[in-house]
């Protein structure tokens, strides 16, 4: 049987510490678990991660580089309007591929004793920011959008899209949330964009 490269082995574990924080909560997640889950031994994952912080640690570097691929993706979009689109709906795609993200992204006993984790989250949240607030300058630049200052702008694109993702992980994932985010680009746009 071939070894299992390091990268690959990697991506198993976090791969399953979702599933587990997703139906036990963080608080469930053990190493003891992890590796039965992955089929390996405890000591191999500690080859892999120093610590249960160490693993959700590499939960959201997952979620940081989905968030550089995006940022990428949508530079080489012609206009403010598809971009917008695009950050949307790529998020909700992402999450309904992936709804166990939800118990890490909305799980307060992972981030609040844990200060590591907590400044990269913030990092993350930084960065989802300044990417939205860019797209509204260049906007509010070539005069498509309403003056309002860009960070409340900002605020309200990025709760708006945590809020509709809270009510879908409520409903048990009950809806569509892609096609949700049609109905929500459209609202956004009314809001924010110039009568032409």
């Amino acid at each position: 049987m071939s070894r299992v490269s390091t990268e690959i082995r990697q991506e198993q574990i976090i791969d399953q510490a979702i599933k587990i924080i997703h139906q036990k909560g963080y608080s469930g997640l053990s190493i003891r678990e992890l590796a039965t889950q992955v089929g390996i031994t405890e000591p191999a994952i500690y080859r892999h991660f120093r610590s249960k912080e160490d693993i959700v640690l590499g939960i959201l570097e997952r979620m940081d580089r989905f968030g550089e691929n995006l940022h990428q993706e949508m530079s080489r979009l012609p206009d403010v309007r598809s971009k917008i689109r695009f950050l949307i709906e790529n998020h909700l795609h992402f999450l309904e591929k992936n709804p166990e993200m939800t118990s890490v992204i909305f799980s307060e006993d992972i981030f609040e004793p844990r200060d590591a984790i907590r400044q990269k989250l913030h990092q993350i949240i930084l960065k989802r920011q300044e990417m939205v607030k860019q797209i509204l300058v260049e906007a509010q630049q070539q005069g498509q959008l309403v003056q309002v200052d860009p960070d409340e702008l900002t605020s309200l694109i990025l709760g708006y899209v945590r809020m509709v993702v809270l009510e879908w992980r409520w409903s048990r994932f009950g809806f569509p949330l892609v096609q949700r985010g049609h109905h929500m680009n459209t609202t956004i746009e009314t809001l924010i964009f110039r009568e032409e």
